[in-house]
């Protein structure tokens, strides 16, 4: 038979215990609390520095014109361009190549300098104007004032076996393999300060094969879009960093990985 005082005693220890689960918990929902509120005031800061940082910032727009049609042969000649009634064979010619071209506009629309930087498959419109590139370099840390405006190709190749690789991926749904990319990039050539990029993407199926043939390729036909929508380009936008040190890679974090 359970006597009065062990029943007592049972229910004491377990209030005991309640009361020390409660206080537990409330400790902790405390100190979220005030982490929270910690987080929330760092917050409010960083979005001040941030939105000083941005007035602050040059403004660089990047715009992508239409893609070249027909691509060229030869990278080294602007006037070698492609036929219609060019036919290749598959896989024998499988490793020539086409050279696909994307105009690309920038305009420092602020009156601040921006130190800017291009690299990837790119070619400056005009290699006289631009003593220190070499094919296949990046286009370096060059100044670009206030109001200042640069225009330089997107410029790479696709083999004809890489051509059909995308024409296969697309009639499967799938995304291109291959494609044409670089990498804009502006700073402001401070130590707490910001670098902008935008990421430039050129991708397609330029070549089918020829209707009524097993391995007879053709210059793309498509009576639906215009010739030069072949080609096409992914959505260009731009990703900043903000930087607390530039010197000794410190970047501020985002309000979400603090409130998170």
């Amino acid at each position: 038979m359970v006597e009065a005082w062990d029943v007592a005693e049972t229910v004491g220890t377990v209030a005991s215990a309640a009361a020390a689960a409660v206080a537990t918990g409330l400790v902790a929902w405390q100190a979220r609390l005030a982490r929270r509120a910690n987080a929330s005031a760092h917050a409010v800061v960083i979005d001040s520095a941030k939105a000083r940082l941005d007035a602050e910032a040059p403004d660089l727009d990047v715009r992508v014109l239409a893609p070249a049609w027909p691509p060229l042969r030869d990278a080294n000649d602007s006037t070698s361009h492609l036929t219609g009634d060019t036919v290749w064979s598959l896989p024998r010619d499988e490793r020539q190549t086409l050279v696909c071209t994307l105009p690309v506009d920038l305009t420092n629309r602020g009156t601040r300098d921006a130190e800017v930087t291009i690299s990837g498959d790119v070619r400056p419109v005009s290699e006289l104007a631009d003593h220190a590139w070499n094919p296949g370099q990046p286009i370096e840390d060059f100044l670009m004032p206030g109001r200042e405006p640069y225009r330089f190709h997107l410029q790479g190749t696709l083999t004809l076996r890489q051509c059909a690789d995308n024409r296969a991926a697309r009639e499967r749904g799938r995304p291109l393999p291959h494609r044409i990319a670089g990498v804009v990039s502006a700073t402001d050539r401070r130590d707490e300060g910001i670098t902008d990029r935008w990421e430039l993407v050129m991708t397609g199926c330029p070549i089918e094969p020829v209707p009524g043939t097993e391995d007879q390729w053709r210059l793309t036909v498509d009576s639906v879009v215009p010739q030069w929508k072949i080609l096409t380009v992914e959505q260009v936008a731009r990703e900043r960093t903000y930087w607390i040190s530039r010197r000794r890679g410190v970047t501020y974090p985002s309000v979400e990985d603090l409130l998170g």
